[in-house]
Order: structure tokens, then C-alpha cells, then sequence
């Protein structure tokens, strides 16, 4: 299993950041974890305060997903080196 944060904008979590998160599809991120299809992710949602780091902090929610795709090494679409869209 892979643990990532997921930060949430404290203004996205007045409206719409709370159930984003529980819908989340995918996940945009740095190709460092070796993630493949069939992994399991635990997904923490972290919210990124105004004036960090007073106001950062976890929010103790948190989803599990499994991996259903992984998109890499596709810069002909726009995606850059060394990064990969990891889909649910």
C-alpha cells in the first residue's frame, strides 16, 4: 500500500473541496513511487492553510483507492518528464 497527501486549498474545503476529495479519479504526481495497476493507495487529505504552516494541517479524513491505470513517459500529450497521471 502507498500513503499519499492530498492537499486541498482551505478555500476549496468551504464548498467544493470536501466532496472532490471523496470523488477524486485521479491523481497528478512526480513518477517516484513505482505505483502499477492493482496497488492500493491511501489517499489522506491534507488542507494548505492561508498562512502556512499555522494553518495547514490533516484533517484525519481518508480514502482508499486501487489503481486502475497509470499514464506515463506520454509527453506527445502534454505531460511532463518524470510525471505520471495515476487513474482509479
Amino acid at each position: 500500500m502507498h500513503i499519499f497527501r492530498v492537499m486541498i486549498d482551505d478555500d476549496l474545503k468551504k464548498g467544493e473541496g470536501m466532496r472532490n476529495f471523496e470523488n477524486k479519479n485521479f491523481e497528478f504526481r512526480k513518477d517516484e513511487d513505482g505505483i502499477q495497476p492493482g496497488d492500493t493507495l491511501k489517499l489522506e487529505e491534507y488542507v494548505v492553510g492561508n498562512y502556512p504552516p499555522l494553518s495547514s494541517h490533516y484533517t484525519g479524513r481518508m480514502i482508499e483507492r486501487t489503481v486502475k491505470y497509470v499514464f506515463r513517459d506520454a509527453a506527445s500529450y502534454g505531460l511532463p518528464e518524470g510525471y505520471c497521471v495515476i487513474g482509479f
